[in-house]
């Protein structure tokens, strides 16, 4: 798969990991998780993630703890061809990527998604 490039006014294409701080990532992340489907099938997903996590642990069987990232990433991807009709490339930054599917679970979780897609549009 290709890198993830959305229009920059004024140029060609930009590459959307191609900034300097997470914080100048974060609307960009945003801008590619546009609609409600797309939120709550994250949070499904990052939930997953999560639990599977804590069920490795608990169970003490490592193979659950490799289903995790898997699982997240299956659900996470499918949102994205399914209801944003993009891809994108989340092993170019795993940390910032990660960083950010946590703070939209929790903005999710709080209902305040909705409010954020509209403030960085």
């Amino acid at each position: 798969m290709s890198p993830v490039v959305t229009p920059d006014e004024g140029s060609a294409f930009h590459d959307v990991y191609a900034v300097h701080s997470f914080e100048d990532f974060w609307p960009h992340y945003v801008r590619l998780h546009t609609r409600p489907e797309t939120h709550a099938l994250h949070a499904v997903a990052t939930l997953s993630c999560l639990g599977l996590l804590g069920a490795a642990v608990v169970t003490r069987q490592p193979v659950l703890a490799v289903m995790a990232p898997l699982v997240d990433f299956a659900i996470a991807q499918a949102s994205h061809r399914i209801f944003e009709e993009n891809v994108t490339t989340p092993w170019k930054n795993q940390l910032w990527h990660t960083r950010a599917e946590l703070r939209m679970l929790r903005l999710v979780l709080t209902g305040r998604m909705r409010a954020e897609v509209e403030r960085t549009a």
